[in-house]
């Protein structure tokens, strides 16, 4: 089959910083943007060996990708180093908002200014390159959000998450935090981005424009998550399943994020990471299933950066 004749397909990784992740599940003090908060001081394992073991699994299975950075990480030395080995190996950069707020979606109009106009323009000046696409904190939007992406020059946006199970998984994980006294910072989103395009459209703005939405990658009828929590806890026998389904997908966004390749005993990571099913996966099992998911793609699929497709749309 000829390249042009294949279904489309996407690989990409939201590059999140450790520091995140404790936010997600209730502690408010670890927000990339909580006062006091420095950049420069974070530990960059999510750089330095998640996305460097990423892009060594992109060249063996011979695959270009996206990657959604959060701005304010380029205050370190070493993250600048590997994303400028990712530019070179011809990844994309994406913006991933300047400090990850979950609660970017609720922010006010400067606010949302500098989250991403500002840290749009950043990455730019980082890499060289324009960066056309964003990706929500959260994957979550709101009409003055999109407005903002649109207004600060992106081409399209790549948020949108058609997941029933996910988003129902996610709803009940806030509120039994909230529950428990230790509100997370995440957001539950209303069932119409449940069951939402699941192949790329335009998307219409309030103010009359258009934006480019390529949504995060569900399989047919059942709309499972094609996402790395999946291939990794799922294991062979999810990619025995779903493997062939994916194969005849016309639309594959496959989403990961750098904390997908990292082991907990090998990486030395915090205790508190291990609330993370990926994270009791060790890399040996997770290693090989993310090669062989990526090199079945690119046998069945035109696999591109999302810039690619979102020219196409």
């Amino acid at each position: 089959m000829a390249a042009d004749d294949r279904p489309r397909a996407a690989i990409n990784v939201d590059v999140d910083g450790l520091y995140l992740y404790d936010r997600v599940h209730g502690v408010a003090a670890s927000a990339g943007n909580a006062p006091g908060f420095r950049a420069d001081a974070h530990d960059p394992k999510a750089w330095t060996i998640g996305v460097v073991r990423f892009l060594d699994l992109f060249r063996r299975a011979g695959v270009r990708a996206t990657l959604f950075t959060v701005a304010q990480d380029l205050d370190r030395a070493d993250v600048r180093a590997v994303i400028a080995d990712a530019v070179r190996a011809g990844h994309e950069i994406g913006n991933h908002s300047a400090s990850h707020p979950y609660d970017l979606s609720r922010l006010p109009a400067r606010a949302l200014q500098a989250e991403v106009g500002d840290a749009r323009k950043r990455l730019q000046d980082a890499t060289g390159q324009p960066v056309a696409g964003f990706r929500a904190p959260g994957y979550v939007l709101s009409p003055p959000l999109l407005e903002a992406i649109a207004d600060a020059g992106h081409g399209y946006d790549s948020s949108r998450f058609p997941c029933p199970s996910y988003q129902a998984a996610k709803a009940a994980a806030i509120a039994a935090y909230r529950a428990g006294g230790r509100p997370s910072g995440s957001i539950a989103e209303p069932t119409s981005v449940w069951f939402g395009a699941r192949e790329p459209y335009l998307e219409r703005l309030a103010s009359g424009r258009t934006l480019v939405e390529l949504p995060i990658g569900t399989l047919p009828w059942t709309r499972l998550p094609m996402i790395g929590t999946a291939a990794v806890v799922g294991g062979a026998a999810w990619r025995a399943l779903a493997g062939p389904v994916a194969a005849r997908t016309r639309w594959v966004n496959f989403e990961l994020h750098a904390i997908d390749v990292l082991d907990h005993a090998v990486d030395d990571l915090p205790a508190t990471l291990l609330r993370q099913p990926d994270q009791r996966v060790p890399l040996a099992r997770k290693w090989p299933l993310l090669l062989r998911w990526f090199e079945d793609l690119a046998a069945s699929h035109d696999v591109r950066p999302l810039a690619d497709w979102a020219a196409s749309v």
